[in-house]
């Protein structure tokens, strides 16, 4: 139980609902302190615009009553300065519901307050604009944060203030109901992360389960779901081509095995069965000569095929170092159509050089000499005997140029030309068993092309094959 919790934990899916909730409880922070400063700065503007309004009112209404109040004498009706001022501004002070605190002066002469301010002056800087909108505190009229407009306007200055009891007491009844949800939304953030991730990953689950019961030995069945255009369904398709790849591997690999041990099992039954006829009797010494012979030749043979996948191998491992040097290609090529002219002449077979022009190229010259004899002996030894075998080369352009060995061959379909280059391949297996040849040749030739980052392909025209390999100049 403990390991299946630790493993839980540790998953994809705990972390992603884990995740999916904490984004939502960021989000749901950033919004609370958006909608609380939102608040807070809308009901400071809103209060703003009412004091403004206020104590523009007060100022409209002491100017148009043209009021000299420093020659006002008492009356029957008007007692003092602050009866007068009172019944000028009644209606501006008693219908604004805003009307806390309110101080009136002229100069340095106080002529109105309120009644809540209880006589307590309200005294601020000096200040050079018109209007100043301001907050101070004062806990001899309210415990709370104030907020005050003050508005001069020729010989009376005006002073209107609201405490922001009221702002806050809302504020904090909306953060009161935000601490209580708050949890609620988070646990249904668990919830909702965990359905999320639990329909999200269930196709990974899937997956899984497919991919275990794939092996080695039903590589050709498939993951499905690559069909969804989406992250998934690209998985999967990578997935199913990774697997491709790893049958075609193994395919190969079986076959080349089966290939492998078989071009090696008949040299070698060939050398242990004369070998037991050399034991079993005595033999004259040119018995024993001929036996040592074939003997010879059965050794060459393994050693060429150990050899060949030897370089096979090394090439496709980037094992072997090019020695490229700059080489007339002409020259060089009519040293290798020397050394192959024995072979030719055994079988009847003339060796023809055609160049349109004399040029250099850079490469490494034992390598494309091996791969050159290799395609001139296939040519040879697979050819039709008394037909000539042309050997050319031209440039194709400033960067390529190609080396074209062409042959009589009449008994070679297209399907063998398309696997002519594969390891241990033969389009006549009796031939090629007479000619001593393994499938090999071809396949060292296109991995020395390939070192050189070049192309080669066989094309079949009439009655000739022709191998036409492009190489880089340089």
């Amino acid at each position: 139980m403990k390991n299946r919790i630790k493993a839980y934990v540790l998953s994809t899916r705990f972390k992603m609902t884990i995740w999916y909730a904490l984004l939502f409880l960021i989000l749901e922070i950033i919004l609370g302190v958006i909608i609380y400063y939102y608040l807070y700065s809308n009901s400071i503007k809103r209060l703003d615009l009412s004091l403004s309004a206020q104590a523009n009112a007060i100022l409209h209404i002491l100017k148009s009553k043209h009021i000299d109040l420093e020659t006002f004498q008492p009356s029957d009706i008007y007692s003092s300065e602050e009866d007068l001022i009172w019944d000028i501004i009644y209606d501006v002070v008693v219908f604004n519901e805003r009307n806390t605190f309110i101080q009136i002066s002229t100069g340095s002469k106080i002529i109105y307050q309120s009644a809540n301010l209880s006589n307590i002056k309200l005294e601020f800087p000096q200040i050079k604009s018109k209007t100043k909108t301001f907050d101070f505190t004062d806990p001899r009229i309210s415990n709370d944060e104030i907020r005050a407009i003050q508005i001069n306007n020729g010989n009376y200055k005006v002073i209107v203030a609201y405490p922001k009891e009221h702002i806050f007491q809302t504020i904090n009844s909306l953060t009161d109901i935000y601490i209580i949800i708050a949890p609620v939304f988070f646990l249904i953030s668990l919830l909702g992360g965990a359905l999320i991730s639990q329909r999200s990953l269930s196709r990974i689950d899937k997956i899984i389960k497919k991919t275990e019961e794939i092996t080695a030995h039903n590589l050709s069945e498939i993951i499905p779901g690559e069909e969804h255009n989406d992250e998934f369904g690209r998985l999967v398709k990578k997935m199913n081509e990774m697997i491709q790849r790893i049958k075609t591997s193994i395919d190969y690999m079986n076959q080349f095995s089966i290939s492998a041990a078989h071009e090696l099992k008949t040299p070698l039954t060939i050398l242990r069965g004369e070998i037991e006829i050399a034991l079993k009797s005595e033999k004259s010494p040119a018995e024993y000569i001929e036996i040592l012979k074939s003997n010879y030749e059965e050794t060459l043979r393994l050693i060429k095929i150990v050899d060949n996948l030897f370089f096979i191998s090394k090439s496709e491992n980037n094992l072997i170092q090019l020695n490229k040097i700059e080489i007339n290609v002409k020259e060089f090529l009519i040293g290798i159509i020397k050394n192959a002219s024995v072979l030719a002449h055994e079988k009847n077979t003339e060796l023809k050089l055609e160049m349109n022009e004399d040029f250099s190229a850079c490469f490494d010259p034992d390598l494309i000499k091996q791969a050159v004899t290799n395609l001139i002996d296939n040519a040879i030894k697979y050819g039709t005997d008394g037909f000539p075998v042309i050997i050319s080369s031209n440039k194709i352009d400033n960067d390529k140029f190609n080396i074209t060995v062409k042959n009589w061959c009449d008994d070679i379909s297209q399907k063998d030309i398309e696997k002519i280059f594969d390891r241990f391949y033969r389009v006549d297996s009796s031939r090629t068993r007479r000619t001593g040849g393994v499938g090999l040749g071809l396949s060292v030739v296109k991995s020395i092309v390939n070192l050189h980052s070049g192309t080669i392909k066989a094309e079949k025209s009439s009655n000739y094959i022709e191998f036409i390999t492009e190489l880089p100049l340089k």
